[in-house]
């Protein structure tokens, strides 16, 4: 085996090094997309953090998710972070809104323009959120498999370099010693065909790899969005109470 690698050349290094990377990344997306809470742990975790959040306040549910793990522990606490930068950037543009109702109720929208004010802040929050959840979700799930994707795209590019590094090996023998040997150009052959079998050995497995991965990504993301939506609301509804 060590005689084949020498064979190939240098770029075997950096291929074999694909390699191993792909197969590491591989088996870890593997292990942790497999191991997400089912459906009753998922209402759980979310039922308790929704308890701690309403009854104890961010800083409970905060510490929660610091002390968690997991894809919807995850998600949660990007939501809480992006939830807190929205308040305080609605807090920057209250004087605004305020001077936006002064102006409704001048024109005799009376409390209409406060509450069209408050459901715009809202629906805001709402798809603010509503994207955070898809981000962080993606985020979570998804992370390491464009390095796989990368791998399978570029390994038989690394191979078919090492196929022409390998001829031109092969020619600048025939051009020095002649075509009567063969053992003159076995060389540059040997490290053409061996960098191109390494190149497809790395690129199939890796393409199969992030086909498979990528399809079960997908499919979680959606239960992953559904608790995160539900958290979403519970941080709305707690900001509304603490308002008034």
């Amino acid at each position: 085996m060590l005689e084949i690698i020498q064979s190939g050349g240098p770029l075997m290094i950096p291929l074999i090094i694909c390699g191993l990377l792909s197969v590491g990344l591989s088996v870890e997306r593997f292990l942790v997309l497999n191991s997400l809470p089912d459906e009753e742990e998922s209402k759980e975790e979310l039922e308790n953090l929704e308890k701690a959040l309403l009854q104890e306040g961010q800083e409970s549910a905060v510490q929660i998710c610091e002390n968690g793990k997991g894809a919807l522990n995850f998600v949660f606490a990007s939501l809480l972070k992006r939830y807190n930068t929205l308040m305080i950037e609605q807090e920057e543009f209250k004087a605004t809104n305020e001077e936006i109702v002064k102006l409704g109720e001048a024109g005799g929208g009376g409390e209409m323009g406060r509450f069209l004010v408050m459901q715009k802040e809202i629906a805001d929050t709402k798809d603010e959120l509503v994207i955070e959840t898809e981000e962080s979700a993606r985020s979570y799930l998804g992370k390491h498999l464009p390095i796989i994707n990368t791998i399978g795209n570029i390994a038989p590019l690394i191979g078919l370099l090492g196929t022409i590094t390998g001829m031109i090996v092969a020619f600048e023998s025939i051009a020095a010693s002649g075509a009567g040997d063969p053992k003159v150009v076995a060389g540059g052959i040997s490290q053409a065909l061996v960098t191109t079998a390494t190149g497809l050995i790395v690129a199939i497995p890796s393409i199969v790899f992030y086909r498979y991965l990528a399809r079960t990504a997908d499919r979680s993301l959606e239960r992953v969005e559904v608790y995160g939506h539900a958290f979403a609301n519970a941080l709305i509804m707690s900001g509304r109470k603490t308002n008034v």
